[in-house]
């Protein structure tokens, strides 16, 4: 795959000690727009002695070759995967497979494979046969010690505590930035300038982390604390970023971006510095019409907003509290600055929920449209709980799938009843997929291991896939997740958490009622 990209680097493999191979196990118009894999390939090429090329999935069964020089992944030291989600596992699987890279780390001397991003930072578990060290937290903090650890050669032989890296029987602890503003921010960012792939955006991260505690957010409970930029970094980071990656457009990364203390600061020199700005999901909050204007001002004409459920007593429960007012107060102002189009985030299998909780829906959607929003205009999306490792509802159930399929049907059918014809939802079969991996231990490393032979043998990676390697072990993909109990051991104990687990035990008591 040929891209024209600026900020590309090339280098002389002959004259440094480490090639590192930066793989992202998702189409190249997903990582590019990942701020991480930008941030670790100027980080590591900004070092004399290694080189650092970047690979993407192309599907599945297809080797995958270097952006910058077209060489497959065993021609380097390191194979570095980020790992956004659990569905890219198969994926980054499949990438070594096909590069005749051995699976397991017991079997394989070179290259060396890690991997780091949030669903492994969260619980490497299902993938610790086939990795040889994961990179748990944030990389600022361990990177100097990273990389002296892989030109050294030395991987599997690492400290038996190392903070921050982990390989099983090795215990360790999640590592992060604790300020923001002496972390390395990508300035030099590279990005495709022509054809099909076109995206110009400088990605800004403003802040890390969210306190708000939402009890289903693995966000809130793996990046903690919330740390922010201040301006004046802001500002810096954005001279040198425009100047740099030439860029037209600049996308705001943060997952609190509503929360920082000078938003208004931020939003008003981007509009003076007159580029084109979006920012992220809404939060619903007392937004005044000023705070709209400054969004809609950087050509931004959508938002998007996760109120999870139209009924109060359940948001309760997720510990996500705001009042319906406040969120019809927002879109009126958002409406009145110019935003023409609303994208709305609803779950189903909240503890406590029944049927009777989607009475509250119509009321709730009659309020959006009078605030200004045309049916027309609006987009639903809508999934079921899906329990993540280290957050409260890690030992949740899921709601049964024709809990979710009734109450989809329902969910459906008033908005359909509204004039609202964009709904769009998540098969409660890859839901609970996302489950199984995301709190799973090693075992479920040879379910992936099926999948991978079922791939070799002309297997698409889908749902039939999964039916076929589960038949083995008596399950489908709608039984495949297993809730864990309190007091069942943990398959990650070895790696301590950003949140103690007493916090986390609490948190699911109080949401299913029984701390009062």
């Amino acid at each position: 795959m040929r891209v024209d990209e600026r900020n590309a680097i090339l280098k002389d493999h002959r004259k440094v000690k480490l090639r590192f191979a930066l793989a992202y196990p998702n189409i190249y118009t997903v990582g590019i727009s990942n701020l991480g894999v930008r941030l670790l390939y100027e980080l590591l090429n900004k070092q004399e002695e290694v080189v650092c090329e970047r690979f993407f999935f192309s599907g599945y069964g297809v080797q995958p070759k270097s952006l910058e020089s077209d060489l497959p992944l065993h021609s380097f030291d390191v194979v570095g995967f980020s790992l956004q989600h659990e569905m890219d596992y198969l994926k980054m699987l499949d990438m070594l497979s096909t590069s005749n890279i051995p699976l397991r780390s017991e079997e394989r001397r070179r290259p060396v494979v890690i991997a780091g991003g949030p669903a492994v930072s969260s619980n490497p578990m299902p993938l610790s046969p086939f990795v040889d060290i994961f990179v748990v937290g944030e990389v600022e903090p361990i990177f100097p010690q990273l990389l002296d650890l892989l030109l050294s050669r030395d991987v599997k032989s690492s400290p038996t505590f190392t903070p921050g890296l982990y390989s099983p029987g090795h215990p360790t602890k999640r590592v992060y930035v604790e300020d923001l503003n002496n972390a390395y921010h990508a300035v030099r960012q590279v990005h495709p300038t022509s054809g099909e792939w076109l995206s110009t955006s400088f990605l800004l991260e403003v802040s890390r982390g969210c306190s708000k505690g939402c009890r289903f957010c693995l966000e809130c409970f793996i990046y903690s604390p919330r740390r922010e930029r201040s301006f004046s970094t802001i500002k810096k980071v954005l001279e040198d970023g425009i100047r740099l990656s030439q860029t037209i457009k600049v996308s705001c990364i943060s997952s609190a971006f509503f929360d920082h203390s000078e938003l208004k600061d931020i939003l008003s020199y981007l509009k003076e510095i007159g580029l084109p700005f979006s920012t992220p999901s809404t939060r619903i909050s007392d937004a005044d019409e000023e705070l709209m204007r400054l969004i809609a001002s950087g050509g931004q004409r959508s938002i998007t907003v996760a109120p999870e459920t139209p009924s109060e007593r359940l948001r309760r429960v997720i510990n996500k509290h705001f009042h319906d007012d406040q969120l019809y107060n927002l879109l009126s102002n958002a409406k009145k600055s110019g935003i023409r189009s609303l994208k709305l985030y609803f779950m189903l299998g909240i503890p406590g929920e029944s049927d009777n909780d989607l009475n509250d829906l119509e009321p709730f959607l009659s309020k959006v449209i009078s605030s200004g929003f045309s049916p027309s205009s609006i987009h639903i999306s809508i999934n079921p709980l899906i329990p993540k490792s280290n957050t409260p509802f890690q030992w949740l159930p899921m709601i049964k799938k024709e809990d979710y399929d009734r109450r989809v049907s329902i969910f459906r059918a008033i908005a359909h009843k509204l004039g609202i014809r964009r709904v769009e939802t998540l098969d409660y079969r890859w839901g609970a997929i996302q489950a199984y991996l995301s709190t799973g231990g090693p075992e479920a490393s040879e379910v992936l291991l099926y999948l991978q032979r079922d791939l070799e043998e002309g297997g698409m990676g889908d749902l039939g896939a999964w039916r076929r390697v589960l038949k083995r072990y008596g399950e489908r993909p709608e039984t495949l997740y297993k809730p864990l109990k309190l007091d069942d051991p943990l398959p990650w104990e070895e790696i301590k958490g950003a949140v103690p687990i007493s916090i986390l035990r609490n948190e699911f008591l109080k949401a299913t009622g029984e701390i009062r």
